[in-house]
């Protein structure tokens, strides 16, 4: 199987004279684009210079997409001698997009414009019981946010979906968690879409929270970055020259599928807080964890002292790999024991004449709210928008 492409399903019909088969905009389109979602605010000549294109061909790209009502011109700004340039921006009410996340023990959900705004969030333990139901609530929560931001449905361009598992290789089947039973082994895709009423863009919780983080976070100081989930299981994301590397099934990032082979420990959440529960502390889920930390308990450093082992060897097989500039401890760890777990992971590097190979910064994640939700709103747009 390719990679998880997006679900064909009807458009609006506001969107279907930039949508065809899929592809919003041309290549030169999406890389003009693209620059403009990445400088925010921007000027033609700024862009001339970015693209490589002729001045002729990015003013005719820009106007075009002007009138297609997918950037605006503002005002005029001095750019040294020559004439002043009218700024080029994305224009926030173009579309809007709906990110969803669903853990083993909560959803979440945000609402994102075209410029990446973060218009409205929501998060909630998973109180609904039976797929229909987890369905039927996220589709009233979507309403709800929509409502609150006084955004009308008819702007609603799609729906991104991070979701805690590895795919199978048959289409978009995941393969999440025991908690997540009633979702394994199926489209989810298609089921959400046809809850929703829009289409519907699925990735693994890792991937999507990389991207969240490359849109909201340490995205903005590195290009190239190894993102460590960690929640119910272990996980991750690569970003590649602020892409997402994804692999030939979806699956790129599944780190801690080398550890077993090794003899050593994945960095679950889970087995801390089974740890907790054994030394008398009511958590009932991963949230109960995140919600109640307490930077006190004893298990944490037993925990650290298991786990660091196998994320060395990670760090280590990442770096040698791909090296990126940073490794990112997200997902859903609380910030303090992120800092903690820093100091101990190690990265081997045998020095030569003196010199050793650059190691990565290694940081913790910066997006605000949950990563996963905003990558998720993102995955519509960088499917047929942007990179």
């Amino acid at each position: 199987m390719a990679a998880p492409t997006p679900f064909a399903r009807q458009l609006h019909p506001a969107f279907l004279r930039d949508v065809d088969s899929g592809a919003a905009v041309s290549s030169n389109e999406r890389d003009l684009l693209d620059l403009v979602r990445r400088h925010g605010t921007t000027t033609r000549a700024d862009l001339v210079r970015a693209t490589g294109l002729t001045a002729q061909s990015v003013m005719r790209l820009v106007d075009e997409l002007v009138e297609r009502g997918m950037l605006e011109l503002g005002e005029t700004r001095s750019q040294g001698r020559g004439k002043p340039a009218a700024t080029v921006t994305l224009v926030p009410d173009y579309a809007h997009a709906i990110g969803v996340s669903i853990t083993t023990d909560s959803i979440a959900l945000g609402l994102m414009d075209f410029a990446g705004n973060l218009l409205g969030q929501h998060q909630e333990p998973m109180r609904a019981s039976g797929r229909g139901a987890l369905l039927r609530r996220i589709r009233t929560l979507a309403e709800r946010l929509l409502h609150k931001s006084e955004v009308d449905e008819d702007s609603v361009f799609g729906v991104g979906l991070g979701m805690t598992g590895f795919f199978i290789g048959e289409g978009s089947k995941v393969n999440p968690p025991e908690p997540l039973d009633g979702l394994a082994l199926l489209e989810v895709d298609t089921l959400l879409a046809d809850a929703m009423g829009h289409p519907v863009w699925l990735d693994n919780d890792g991937s999507v929270a990389a991207i969240g983080e490359s849109l909201h976070g340490v995205g903005h100081r590195y290009r190239d970055f190894a993102y460590f989930y960690f929640g119910h299981g272990f996980g991750g994301g690569l970003i590649m020259d602020g892409r997402c590397s994804r692999g030939a099934h979806g699956n790129a990032g599944e780190f801690a599928g080398m550890l077993p082979a090794l003899g050593l420990e994945r960095a679950a959440l889970e087995t801390l807080r089974s740890m907790l529960v054994k030394d008398g502390e009511d958590l009932p889920d991963i949230q109960a964890l995140v919600e109640q930390y307490d930077p006190a308990w004893p298990a944490i450093e037993r925990w650290i002292e298991r786990v660091a082992p196998g994320l060395s060897a990670i760090a280590s097989a990442v770096v040698a790999i791909v090296d990126p500039q940073a490794i990112v401890l997200g997902g859903r760890i609380p910030p303090d024991l992120a800092q903690r777990l820093i100091p101990r992971i190690a990265i081997d590097n045998v020095s030569r004449r003196g010199h050793a190979r650059p190691q990565p910064a290694i940081v913790t994640a910066q997006a605000p709210f949950d990563a996963v939700a905003l990558g998720a709103a993102s995955l519509p747009f960088k499917e047929c928008f942007f990179h």
